[in-house]
């Protein structure tokens, strides 16, 4: 199976660091972990790469030589808003953390909608600016072809 890993907290990544391949979850979130050099108490999520059906857990490092894990809640939310508790409730936080964790994928989603408004007309800018640039030159190129006309073959 495909798997693909990033930490969750405290340093919040929008893209996916680690992509690859391996029997289980576990094993991937192991070897997740080894290869980063997580630090103990370290949390990351781990999804598999399946489509949109994809199963999601979170993982903590409880020791590092050698690495172990255990399974931990979803913290995706700021400390002050603690992730609700029991497995129903887990289960459903998981798939609400599963469709913005795909969503996350994609850049000017919902949690950096103020980037995207500010990429944008940023882009407009850019895009006028380089029409005006575009315009002016070809108005010069115009203007020096009958000045050139007009004086070195006295057209008119």
């Amino acid at each position: 199976m495909r798997y693909a890993a990033r930490r969750t907290w405290p340093e919040k990544i929008k893209t996916w660091e680690y992509i690859s391949e391996a029997e289980d979850m576990e094993a991937f979130a192991l070897m997740f972990a080894e290869d980063k050099h997580l630090d103990a108490d370290t949390e990351f999520v781990v999804i598999e790469k399946a489509g949109a059906e994809s199963e999601i857990e979170f993982f903590k490092v409880t020791r590092t030589a050698p690495y172990a894990l255990i399974a931990a809640e979803p913290r995706v939310e700021p400390a002050s808003n603690p992730a609700p508790a029991g497995a129903s409730a887990g289960a459903s936080a998981g798939a609400s953390v599963a469709a913005r964790t795909s969503a996350d994928d994609s850049p000017g989603m919902i949690d950096g909608g103020a980037e995207a408004i500010a990429g944008v007309w940023r882009a407009m800018f850019g895009n006028a600016l380089f029409f005006g640039k575009v315009g002016a030159t070809a108005m010069l190129i115009f203007v020096s072809i009958i000045f050139l006309a007009k004086w070195w073959f006295n057209a008119w």
